[in-house]
């Protein structure tokens, strides 16, 4: 894909990485495109440097993949064992951020994130991803753990369902977690650790079983 010359930004590496991560998103840079740093410094007017930062920073991500002799590629899909190994990190990080967040849990915070899910609970299935992500991370943000939060975030693209995946399975979704995310809620008002600790095993649960049910569509798909 040729990447065209484009009006210059300021050049952080987190400005970058957010544009080239929102091309990922949009479809605009799809699975195996090469990114060549030299075209990036070209096309935002920038040097090497900040845009090689802002690779490095997708590629932890779980957004890029890098390959010797080749450099950085837009990731492909994980395999059923990726994916695994991913949501048990991701357990991991989550679980030991929401023991941070539960003591930490202002009044204001948990009515913005009340406000949160009964959106989650309404929403319908274009939008209702997004809106369980902020769920989340309105609470993620009472641990003041920003690093936690961004690599439990940063890899929510890469297991989030794909195009493929039809709204009534996103609703669904939605749907088996409701009693775990007014559970979690719950917990977290009453400051209990351990029941918030064991909202989030329940949760991962349930994507768990999820994950599986596509990896099987998928494979009856390949096979048809």
């Amino acid at each position: 894909m040729t990447l065209s010359r484009e009006a210059s930004i300021t050049g952080t590496a987190d400005q970058i990485a957010a544009r080239i991560r929102g091309e990922i998103e949009s479809g605009k840079l799809p699975p195996g495109t090469p990114l060549n740093q030299v075209a990036l410094a070209n096309r935002f007017g920038l040097s090497r440097i900040p845009v090689r930062e802002a690779l490095r920073h997708l590629t932890a991500e779980g957004y890029l993949d890098y390959r010797p002799n080749k450099g950085a590629v837009v990731a492909g899909a994980l395999s059923m064992d990726e994916t695994l190994e991913i949501l048990e990190i991701r357990e991991l990080l989550e679980a030991r951020l929401m023991t941070h967040a539960a003591t930490h849990l202002t009044p204001s915070i948990l009515a913005e994130a009340g406000e949160s899910l009964r959106t989650l609970n309404r929403a319908g299935p274009d939008v209702v991803a997004g809106i369980h992500a902020r769920f989340h991370t309105i609470l993620f943000a009472a641990a003041a753990r920003p690093h936690m939060v961004g690599i439990i975030n940063g890899w929510r693209f890469r297991l989030a369902p794909r195009p493929e995946m039809d709204g009534r399975r996103k609703r669904d979704f939605a749907t088996a977690t409701r009693d775990v995310h007014r559970r979690l809620i719950e917990a977290c008002v009453e400051s209990d650790v351990k029941a918030v600790q064991r909202c989030v095993s329940d949760e991962y649960a349930i994507i768990r079983t999820f994950v599986g049910r596509s990896f099987a569509i998928r494979a009856r798909g390949r096979r048809n």
